[in-house]
């Protein structure tokens, strides 16, 4: 199809969306699955034999498992058609979160929880699938379906890239799209170039030494070193940092002690750090291992950083980038479909994919105000569908 053929696109449009909304118990069963039995990264066991249970189940779709790390499921369409593929990916691993949604169809495993929207993201994929595999006569390339594990700051997108995603199969572009709160409901956004930041994980040991609380003088406490620490690891940021410069740095994970009444040996700190700028990646893992050390010491104690440099940013491809607005435009309405002005601080491991071949990352708004990551995080079921049906629009026309 031709890009300016927007009589044959309208009435592409029609029928999916038709199609999808005639599929919607479906999609949305699949999404409760996914919910209520969620994995963490590198064990979607139950997660990924649902999903190949499901692609087998259409007509058409070969299924391939393993590539790259065991859990990892791949649907190809039409891998008869001479020509390079498109690569369609959703994300499949949830998160160590105790769920407070109260849904009929909350997690059933005590402190985890898709609260990232990944049960979505596989449930329209999968319907997405369904719908090509009864169009598969209309692809003009092969279209490949990609459920990836370990999104979550484990990098499954890596591990599959060394397993051979791309000499396996012949593949030039890839889209993703990715539910996004505080954002308007049904609203589509993305932006050519650099979309989000790099992100990587920092690990600090700080030892000291044990001893009876009554008694603090006979031990050195890292619990204070550590308040230390995260006090000084702010000023890094608004005292040594250009302010024009974006860079944030959060520890999320701090443990320290197994009794109120002992001054602990160990506290350990984990945290990531987001910014768009090699440069001041740099700057700042440099400033954190010598700074943190300095600390310690002057505390009569000892740490050490591990610093793991773990996503680059997600480049979108300009050219790719520039037509999915103009198809989005035409589904969606010019109305809710927006270029952003400025990139994300959020880490994503597709990523490494856009290291590779054309990519584009899109958001599509549910109009939460509950952020991702939140344990009452929730994606409105109405909007897959929608998503289903643009994800077969792009899997037809890209």
């Amino acid at each position: 199809m031709m890009v300016g053929d927007s009589s044959k696109f309208e009435r592409l449009k029609e029928d999916l969306t038709g199609e999808s909304e005639a599929l919607s118990d479906q999609i949305i069963a699949w999404r409760r699955e996914f919910h209520q039995f969620p994995e963490l990264a590198y064990e979607e066991n139950l997660t990924a034999s649902r999903v190949a249970a499901a692609l087998s189940a259409m007509p058409g779709i070969e299924v391939v498992r393993g590539l790259g790390t065991g859990t990892s499921v791949i649907g190809v369409l039409r891998k008869d058609i001479d020509k390079p593929a498109l690569v369609l990916r959703a994300d499949m691993d949830a998160l160590a979160i105790q769920e407070e949604t109260d849904l009929p169809f909350a997690s059933c495993f005590p402190g985890l929880m898709h609260a990232c929207g990944h049960d979505s993201h596989m449930a329209a994929l999968l319907g997405a699938a369904k719908l090509l595999s009864t169009r598969a006569d209309e692809l003009e390339r092969p279209v490949i379906f990609l459920f990836q594990p370990a999104e979550e700051g484990k990098g499954g997108a890596k591990r599959i890239i060394e397993g051979g995603l791309f000499t396996t199969f012949n593949i030039s572009r890839m889209v993703a799209l990715h539910f996004w709160p505080m954002m308007p409901y049904g609203h589509m956004k993305t932006k050519k170039g650099t979309i989000t930041a790099l992100s990587d994980r920092i690990h600090v040991v700080i030892e000291g030494a044990a001893a009876h609380a009554a008694a603090p003088h006979l031990g050195v406490d890292p619990t204070i070193v550590a308040a230390h620490v995260l006090l000084g690891v702010q000023s890094l940021l608004t005292r040594e940092m250009d302010p024009m410069e974006a860079a944030v740095i959060t520890f999320g994970q701090v443990e320290a002690g197994e009794a109120y009444n002992i001054i602990p040996q160990t506290a350990h700190l984990w945290g990531t750090l987001r910014t768009f700028s090699e440069e001041v990646r740099d700057f700042l893992q440099g400033r954190l291992e010598e700074m943190i050390s300095l600390v310690a010491k002057g505390h009569r104690a000892i740490a050490t950083v591990e610093y793991t440099r773990n996503y680059p940013s997600l480049v979108n491809d300009e050219e790719l980038t520039e037509e999915v607005l103009r198809l989005g435009s035409l589904f969606f309405g010019e109305h809710l479909v927006e270029e952003m002005d400025q990139p994300i601080l959020s880490g994503e491991d597709f990523s490494f994919y856009s290291l590779k071949v054309p990519a584009c990352f899109m958001l599509l708004g549910t109009g939460s105000e509950l952020g991702l990551h939140h344990p009452r995080y929730d994606v409105p079921e109405e909007l897959l569908p929608m998503a289903s049906a643009w994800l077969a629009f792009m899997g037809l026309v890209l």
